[in-house]
């Protein structure tokens, strides 16, 4: 498979490249290492409809930390089909800049009403005072950061503590992960959290499954 490289930047974790091959397929590399791609985006899709399922009344907040190739934030925004306002925080300018202006056109069309995207870093938002009904972690590679070390705070005691919170009452947080992390389950448990994990298959990758955290 042939990969196109059509932009990069240096950011605090390594060299950002985003990709594309002949069939208009995205990726982002760190440091040459595949961080995430579009050829392998159905646990990303399984977070998404997991996320709206998750949400509760008639107009749901929903917070996801993490933009990534958009996929998460597009099978949430169908699944709610207009209701509530999701709410994506990207911390890296750059990963917004490319999903603006070259995979959202190529991907997903017009933007949805109900979803919004903030060059923020999630964890600032935590302390804002609002409440999700769902927050939704797909940073990363999970509970070990790959790209960003800063990001290993979000799964410790004290930003669990914080995720905690901003959750509303019975409100239920996710947490995508390329990996298990038993320590991270301990961690929550910990924190007061009831944990479950749901394991995604990936067939595109025989052998490989990527894993979501239920806590609530």
């Amino acid at each position: 498979m042939a990969w196109t490289e059509i932009a990069d930047v240096d950011s605090a974790g390594g060299r950002l490249t985003l990709h594309r091959d002949e069939d208009g397929v995205f990726m982002i590399r760190v440091d040459g290492l595949e961080l995430m791609s579009g050829r392998c985006h159905r646990s990303e899709d399984v977070l998404g409809r997991m996320a709206a399922e998750a949400a509760q009344g008639r107009e749901p907040r929903i917070l996801i930390g993490g933009l990534g190739l958009g996929y998460t934030a597009a099978a949430a925004a169908s699944a709610l089909q207009g209701r509530g306002i999701i709410t994506v925080a990207e911390l890296s300018p750059d990963v917004l800049a490319w999903y603006e202006e070259h995979i959202e056109p190529a991907l997903f069309g017009r933007r949805p009403a109900n979803l919004r995207l903030m060059r923020a870093d999630v964890a600032g938002l935590l302390d804002s005072g609002h409440r999700y009904d769902v927050i939704v972690l797909d940073v990363d590679n999970g509970p070990r950061p790959l790209s960003t070390p800063a990001n290993a705070h979000l799964y410790g005691g004290r930003g669990l503590a914080r995720l905690k919170a901003a959750l509303a009452e019975d409100g239920t947080l996710l947490v995508w992960s390329g990996f298990e992390a038993p320590d991270f389950v301990e961690r929550a448990a910990a924190a007061g959290f009831t944990v479950a994990c749901r394991e995604i298959p990936l067939p595109e990758r025989e052998g490989l499954s990527h894993y979501i955290y239920r806590l609530t």
